[in-house]
């Protein structure tokens, strides 16, 4: 199922909230992900904001084949502290 609709014709505001305790990821004002942080999933450690595009799996759902004719556009990142 699509989790958002319009990921590929609109501009979205994607969230990343993370604390010594946890990271929740939005779409929208969305939440669409939550994880603890463990000794298992270290994430109080300095790390890169890498952005991509990722094509596949469930997350966007079908991938289109207009995708070969398209643009990855980020509008602007704010990053807080």
């Amino acid at each position: 199922s699509v989790l958002v609709k319009g990921l590929d014709t609109e501009f979205h505001t994607y969230t990343l909230e993370w604390t010594e305790d946890y990271i929740k990821t939005f779409i929208d004002k969305k939440q669409i992900s939550f994880f603890s942080n463990s000794k298992l999933i270290p994430f109080n450690s300095n790390f890169f904001l890498l952005l991509n595009l990722a094509v596949g799996g469930s997350f966007g759902g079908a991938v289109s084949p207009q995708l070969e004719k398209t643009t990855f556009e980020i509008d602007y990142v704010k990053v807080y502290q």
